[in-house]
């Protein structure tokens, strides 16, 4: 890559869901806000569905010289890591710079911090140290310890912020989530990029049986502030 050659595309990139009908709606979304804000061209692909890659490098067309690749993932792991170099490279995308991971972007924090803020005070008033928070992330059953890092951190980072000590569960390591959130958790935030499988399906019918829970925030990658985050990862890079 020549280092001060422009930027002509940019590429959203998500893990996505599986199953016969994939929940793909968040990073199809931050795409299209990210394509009414930018002068670029911005498309999206997710590693659950290979071909999204060829169909994205088929749309772009020649505007897929130089690509720029937002990981819209929690964790700098294997797919990030590994896999997702791999796809690039044999859809066309050969020319191309990662963006730093949005899990581990510290605007992250800034953005959570606003969401406890706000709903704290939709209850009276009140501030998030009232409340038992607990933050919900994927978690590795295979010891990669990614996940488990990036959610540490940003709980470590709020609960500074906000004067209260932070609850973290896991999907696939302990302590698990139906725990933490048994536990008596009041608010309960999803540290995870869509609102698939995870989100969903095990947090959220969760949730639903558990009464001490007083709010609960699926999925941060929905949040409409991300796309500032990605339009603030972009300053600095050649334009």
């Amino acid at each position: 890559m020549t280092e001060h050659t422009a930027p002509s595309a940019l590429l959203v990139v998500a893990h996505g869901d599986g199953g016969a009908d994939p929940r793909d709606e968040t990073v199809r979304r931050l795409a299209e806000r990210l394509a009414k804000r930018l002068d670029l061209p911005v498309d999206w692909a997710t590693l659950k569905r290979p071909e999204t890659f060829a169909a994205a490098r088929e749309r772009l067309g020649v505007a897929a010289s130089r690509v720029l690749v937002y990981p819209l993932f929690m964790a700098a792991g294997f797919f990030v890591r590994v896999k997702l170099p791999k796809l690039l490279a044999e859809n066309g995308f050969t020319d191309t710079e990662l963006l730093p991971v949005f899990g581990l972007d510290p605007h992250l924090v800034d953005l959570v911090e606003h969401r406890l803020r706000s709903i704290a005070s939709m209850q009276g008033g009140r501030e998030p140290k009232d409340f038992a928070i607990a933050l919900i992330a994927h978690g590795s059953a295979s010891g990669d310890t990614g996940s488990r890092m990036a959610c540490e951190a940003i709980a470590a980072d709020l609960g500074y912020r906000l004067g209260t000590t932070l609850h973290v569960g896991f999907i696939e390591e302990a302590p698990f989530f139906d725990a933490v959130i048994g536990a008596g958790a009041e608010i309960v935030v999803g540290l995870f990029v869509s609102a698939g499988t995870h989100a969903l399906d095990d947090v959220a019918a969760l949730v639903a049986k558990t009464p001490t829970v007083l709010h609960h925030v699926a999925t941060v990658g929905d949040d409409a502030g991300v796309a500032e985050m990605v339009v603030a990862a972009l300053e600095g890079v050649a334009v």
